[in-house]
């Protein structure tokens, strides 16, 4: 069987997610917070049952540990278990195990440079698969050997250039959001959906109170790069400045899914993702059983420069 990868999502309290930090060192990597009352092995839980999918030569990397923005990963050594779990302050909970080896804990930045941009390390469920695991294990490698750490002398025109236009991407995204305020945004968007091959954008009304929760609806063969959804798409638009924080955008398109049976969510928001955004982004996805995922900040100028460079410098 393949190497499979599991991305843990934050662990909300902190005092628990600290002690999870310290028994991943111990050899245990712990996934619990659900009204679970026994071993998966003994009675069926079907929100953990992926637990008993994972085997030895598997990795888990916890996301948002110890803290926000940072990740550990480990390899797995073992299959499932359950114990007596941790003491957190609501009772004892994290009874669900997965033996692990301390010796291969990686720790790093979820934007670490090692890690090759494919890997997707921000999930939208309290547990989700990374799909390009061969990327993922070569990025552990990059990560063990400091790869990118630092610049060879052969990389350093490209790297100090990539550096330079990266710093650019806030104003490409800013000027975005400046030209394109609130339905204009919607119109920009669906350009750029037009534009792609095989894919069908629909405008989708004026307003909250008229288009159901869906700014477009997108239907495509062909999926968009960074975005793990597939299908009908139900699209909310936000021109935004600043750090977006607001979860009403989420709601509508929670309402969008269920009015338009869309296989998915996608936000595109000109501000820049918060933790507060993330985490309910991860809520939603979970209660409604399909992803909803974000293009924020600078992703939105990396996704218009991918997808309809001559918006931005004509043809």
């Amino acid at each position: 069987m393949k190497t499979q990868v599991f991305a843990f999502a934050k662990i909300d309290d902190q005092d628990a997610r600290l002690k999870v930090y310290e028994e991943i060192k111990n050899g245990k990597s712990r996934f619990g917070m659900w009204e679970q009352s026994g071993s998966l092995r003994e009675k069926w839980f079907g929100k953990n049952a992926f637990l008993l999918r994972i085997k030895e030569g598997d990795w888990i990397v916890h996301v948002n540990m110890p803290s926000y923005g940072k990740c550990v990963a480990v390899k797995v050594i073992g299959e499932y278990g359950f114990d007596d779990g941790i003491k957190c302050s609501w009772g004892n909970d994290f009874n669900n195990f997965i033996p692990v080896d301390p010796q291969t804990i990686t720790e790093f930045n979820r934007n670490n440079p090692n890690i090759l941009p494919s890997v997707n390390l921000a999930p939208r469920k309290r547990a989700q698969r990374v799909l390009e695991v061969t990327d993922f294990l070569t990025s552990i490698e990059n990560l063990k050997d400091g790869k990118y750490d630092s610049t060879s002398k052969q990389d350093k025109s490209i790297t100090h250039l990539q550096d330079k236009i990266s710093k650019l991407l806030p104003q490409i995204t800013s000027h975005i959001q400046e030209m394109n305020r609130s339905k204009e945004f919607e119109r920009f968007l669906h350009r750029i959906f037009s534009s792609m091959p095989n894919t069908v954008s629909i405008q989708n009304g004026f307003g909250w109170k008229t288009d159901n929760g869906a700014d477009l609806l997108v239907e495509f063969d062909n999926p968009i790069i960074g975005v793990n959804v597939t299908t009908k798409l139900v699209v909310q638009a936000k021109s935004y400045s600043g750090q977006h924080f607001d979860t009403n955008a989420i709601d509508q398109i929670v309402e969008g899914i269920n009015k338009y049976n869309a296989d998915a969510g996608l936000l595109i928001t000109t501000a820049n993702e918060t933790e507060v955004l993330e985490e309910y982004l991860r809520k939603k996805t979970e209660e409604i059983g399909k992803t909803i995922d974000v293009i924020a900040g600078n992703e939105v100028a990396k996704f218009v420069l991918r997808y309809a460079p001559e918006l931005l410098i004509g043809k």
